[in-house]
């Protein structure tokens, strides 16, 4: 995801055609936000035989069209064209992915509900995957449209989105200290060792407490990366 906006009631308010419609998209969004699946929604037809849809500027607010950068959360491997850095999806782990087919062995490529290639239609008949069905598999990379992406996610809430930075940023620091990439003449050392000491003590937002297997992983790759720092900073010491 190399570009995020919040899950705002604004997204959907603004991409309304009209000011009649700012008001009542806003309210059904509210309410749409908190339905456990998405695909429960846009089915069967009212009383007077017209199809039940969520307008086209509510989809626009459940959904964002900015596919997920997951390579932090790649294994640490040898492999340099994907080299992540192991960290653990923590509450990025049920995030909702819908595309239109997520098995390559069917014809005819995934797409995102919002793009034009599916004619932005709802995601009752799409498939339902999350972060963790994406890691590690190669086989989608052909698969997916290139316009969209091949998916949308479900617009992060500020928890997973403080979660998903974060993560970012203490991958690019496991970058920059990775020797294999370069030396260390280049980098300020000094603020490294300051946003790591800043991430060592981070949680998501909205948490006051943080305590899981995966919290402690967070740490020990912070702890681990603290060391080459240190290391790197004895080094470049006359």
């Amino acid at each position: 995801m190399k570009r995020r906006r919040t899950c705002s009631a604004s997204a959907a308010a603004w991409l309304a055609s009209d000011d009649r419609g700012r008001e009542p998209n806003l309210r059904l969004l509210a309410i749409l936000r908190g339905v456990h699946d998405l695909r429960t929604l846009d089915g069967g037809h009212d009383r007077d035989g017209h199809r039940r849809t969520v307008p086209k500027a509510v989809w626009h607010g459940l959904l964002a069209e900015e596919t997920l950068d997951l390579e932090p959360f790649e294994p640490a491997t040898g492999d340099r064209r994907r080299r992540g850095s192991g960290i653990p999806l923590g509450v990025l782990a049920d995030v909702q992915i819908y595309t239109t087919n997520a098995n390559p062995r069917i014809q005819g490529k995934g797409h995102s509900p919002l793009c034009r290639h599916s004619n932005e239609r709802g995601v009752a008949d799409d498939d339902l995957l999350t972060p963790a069905d994406l890691l590690g598999r190669e086989d989608l990379n052909y698969h997916w449209c290139s316009k969209c992406g091949g998916y949308a996610v479900r617009r992060l809430t500020d928890t997973q989105l403080s979660y998903y930075r974060a993560a970012h940023r203490l991958h690019g620091i496991a970058q920059d200290l990775d020797l294999e990439r370069g030396g260390h003449e280049h980098l300020d050392l000094e603020r490294i060792t300051e946003q790591l000491r800043e991430l060592a003590n981070w949680h998501p937002a909205g948490q006051d407490s943080w305590y899981t297997s995966g919290s402690r992983r967070w740490r020990r790759i912070v702890r681990d990366l603290q060391d080459k720092a240190e290391a790197a900073r004895r080094h470049d010491t006359p």
